[in-house]
């Protein structure tokens, strides 16, 4: 993937996600892209093999409902980063351990 490609592919993700997380207007996309670098991160980290430019539909789900939780709790992670929504925790722990993988 070139660097524009993956710039575009970027871009999508982003207004995907925004849609996702109910976030109409553009005054906080920076807020919400560093949000989604930081996901991504964070991914990268704990799956395996994971590759932010070739997401799996539930790895996708993961990116935006982490983007949510930490955009509609961003006083509360101030205090505990650890706090995340049960739904959120099942997804990663799959994706961590490779739940439904062949």
């Amino acid at each position: 993937m070139t660097n524009e490609e993956k710039k575009e592919y970027k871009t999508k993700l982003l207004e995907e996600c925004k849609k996702y997380d109910h976030i109409d207007y553009d005054d906080d996309e920076d807020i919400v892209e560093i949000m989604l670098e930081a996901t991504f991160e964070e991914m990268s980290e704990l799956i395996p093999d994971f590759d932010p430019y070739n997401l799996t539909f539930r790895q996708r789900l993961l990116v935006f409902s982490f983007v949510k939780e930490l955009y509609d709790n961003r006083e509360k992670y101030q205090k505990d980063a650890r706090s995340v929504t049960n739904a959120v925790s099942s997804m990663l722990l799959k994706e961590i351990y490779g739940g439904g993988r062949a």
